[in-house]
């Protein structure tokens, strides 16, 4: 099987890079930067599986892995990344054949390959917990209002009420709130699960970076 390797991350390619050359059924191809242009690799290399790393999991994927189906429907795609959402998982399944977490062990990363030449689909135990079941705080997520949305993915990136409120061009008093409000319809969530809950549900305002890998939240801007 020609195996070409996208990656984020240089090190981690490398890792996957000599692991899976310890196995004869796979030959490596190549290596590429996601910042590059994949497209153009796979129109030129040829390959029978590609493997996707991202360091962070963004909600654009989506179309760039509809895209990578929609030109190469012959193409066996595996992702390797974070935990996403169920709702996230449900809407990316169609365009890929696996998907494992990067907490997984790397046994699965060959199981995964195993499984998609044999069945067309692998998803490792993690994702796959995901992808059949929904957490509280997802199954409540149409229960959250725009605006109670809008100030959860505000709140996150502010660091006092007071700076919300500004942001918004409403009251303090309001943003409280609503804030209560959010907490109650989520479960009584703690500060962090709220924070995750943001991240895993695509709320931060895009010129806000990622400072947690796990979980993605973001507090610092992009200057």
């Amino acid at each position: 099987m020609k195996v070409l390797i996208a990656y984020d991350q240089k090190l981690v390619a490398e890792c996957l890079k000599i692991y899976l050359a310890q196995h004869e059924h796979f030959e490596i191809i190549g290596m590429v930067d996601n910042g590059e242009n994949l497209l153009e690799a796979i129109a030129e290399l040829r390959p029978d599986l590609v493997i996707i790393e991202f360091k962070l999991w963004s909600i654009k994927y989506i179309g760039y892995m509809s895209n990578l189906n929609l030109k190469f429907p012959h193409l066996k795609i595996l992702v390797i990344s974070e935990l996403i959402s169920h709702e996230l998982m449900v809407k990316i399944m169609p365009f890929i054949n696996g998907y494992i977490v990067k907490s997984c062990s790397a046994e699965k990363i060959i199981l995964a390959i195993q499984e998609i030449e044999s069945s067309g689909k692998y998803l490792c135990p993690k994702a796959l917990d995901k992808f059949f079941s929904c957490s509280k705080s997802e199954q409540n997520d149409s229960n959250l209002t725009s605006r109670e949305k809008q100030i959860l993915g505000t709140w996150i990136t502010e660091e006092t009420h007071n700076a919300v409120a500004t942001s918004l061009n409403i009251s303090e008093s309001t943003v409280r709130t609503h804030l209560k409000n959010i907490r109650e319809k989520l479960g009584s969530i703690n500060h962090l699960q709220m924070m995750i809950y943001a991240c895993q549900h695509n709320l931060i305002n895009d010129k806000h970076k990622p400072i947690c890998p796990n979980c993605r939240f973001s507090v610092s801007p992009i200057f």
